[in-house]
């Protein structure tokens, strides 16, 4: 099963539980502070390590229907009716996979920078440095970082990355993920899975202004999958608005979830 972290109280059933789904090569750690904030003041938050990411298990193949069929797993587990969904990136495809084979665990979704299409392999000189990485060389992550700068400039890119890093039993580096089956299945991971019924719940897809995942053939995509689909744009967020513009962000899904 998913490695998973509740914030707030799922058990009072308040409000509906709100599943949080992070990006290729991310952690539900890098949803903390949204999570806390939304659990202290609207809603309990179920964030989960995809398969082979954070501390899930490594397991073989990172097909979208398995991926979604693992969250759907821990949302049983959690004896859990219905849930708002929410993904970003790889975790959106994940969440709109999910939403198009099984709607009925879900009552709304919203979608994070990106679209049900494939994209160009943008990642693979980057999986291939971080694979090639000499981690055994590496005292402290300063060090791991200036290697790593040559491949990735934005340091915040960098640094989210890097946290995958963690110290072996050996006392040295090792990858937290499972990058060999990650960098094995890319291609498939930056494809969408064709010939899906469509979800008729409310959507909501946010996009970065500064990013370039969301195109028109993008939005006309999502328009098919989702008949109910609408978007909204952070003017100054490039792929991690979570991040970038946390405000503004929580504000749009807040107004979308009440």
């Amino acid at each position: 099963m998913l490695n998973y972290r509740i914030f707030g109280q799922i058990e009072h059933r308040i409000a509906t539980p709100l599943v949080v789904l992070h990006g290729l090569l991310g952690s539900l750690d890098n949803w903390n502070a949204f999570a806390r904030k939304q659990a202290m003041d609207h809603r309990p938050i179920i964030a989960m390590d995809l398969r082979n990411h954070g501390d899930s298990p490594h397991v073989s193949g990172m097909s979208y229907r398995l991926m979604a069929q693992d969250v759907v797993e821990v949302i049983r587990h959690l004896e859990l009716e219905r849930v708002d969904l929410m993904g970003h990136s790889m975790g959106g495809k994940v969440a709109m996979t999910l939403a198009l084979n099984q709607p009925e665990v879900l009552r709304q979704l919203l979608v994070v920078d990106i679209a049900p299409v494939s994209y160009p392999p943008r990642h693979q000189a980057l999986l291939q440095a971080m694979l090639t990485m000499p981690l055994a060389s590496f005292s402290n992550r300063r060090e791991a970082d200036q290697w790593l700068e040559p491949t990735v400039s934005q340091p915040l890119e960098r640094a989210f990355l890097l946290k995958n890093l963690m110290w072996g039993d050996n006392k040295r580096f090792v990858w937290r993920c499972n990058l060999t089956e990650i960098a094995r299945h890319y291609l498939n991971i930056t494809a969408f899975p064709a010939g899906q019924q469509q979800f008729q719940g409310e959507t909501l897809f946010i996009y970065g202004g500064q990013s370039n995942y969301m195109q028109d053939d993008g939005w006309a995509a999502a328009r098919y999958y989702f008949p109910k689909a609408r978007r909204e744009r952070l003017d100054e967020a490039g792929h991690l608005p979570h991040v970038e513009v946390p405000e503004p962000f929580a504000a749009l899904v807040n107004r979308f979830l009440s």
